[in-house]
């Protein structure tokens, strides 16, 4: 297994991959700090994370993921999420008709995401326009869809 922390404006990133692909990207708590064991995925995923925040419209689409152990509901949804253009918000409930899950089953689904960014999750709201849950970090969500221009 390799390992990166990759800075970024909300928090450093802590991103893990097998060989097959990413197995995670977690926004940790300022402070923490893990060691660092780079593989050239993760050094692809850094250079995306920078284009990322830079503006550029990065959409990780082509940064492969290690599903090992999920659910095949849970990586079908978060391959629907991986489609949402950036600057485009799509609802629980258009999600959950997209993927046959029920609204709540989508918010479940995003919440336990092991994919931060990679996932967009944060392009997932509620149908009236509230922003909803992003894992206690509500500020961060709305932070991320500013910077991509979706409100």
């Amino acid at each position: 297994m390799h390992s990166l922390l990759i800075p970024t404006p909300v928090g450093p990133l802590y991103a893990k991959a097998s060989t097959q692909g990413l197995l995670s990207v977690e926004l940790l708590v300022w402070g923490e700090g893990l060691p660092e064991r780079p593989s050239a995925l993760l050094g692809d995923l850094a250079r995306r994370v920078e284009a990322y925040f830079a503006g550029k419209g990065e959409t990780f689409l082509q940064v492969p993921l290690d599903y090992s152990g999920l659910e095949a509901r849970r990586v079908a949804l978060y391959e629907e999420v991986r489609r949402i253009p950036i600057g485009e918000t799509r609802s629980y409930a258009q999600m959950g008709r997209l993927c046959g899950l029920t609204p709540r089953a989508v918010g479940a689904g995003m919440r336990a995401c092991p994919f931060f960014l990679v996932v967009p999750a944060q392009r997932v709201i509620h149908a009236d326009g509230r922003l909803g849950g992003f894992a206690g970090r509500e500020g961060v969500k709305e932070w991320l869809l500013r910077l991509e221009g979706a409100i």
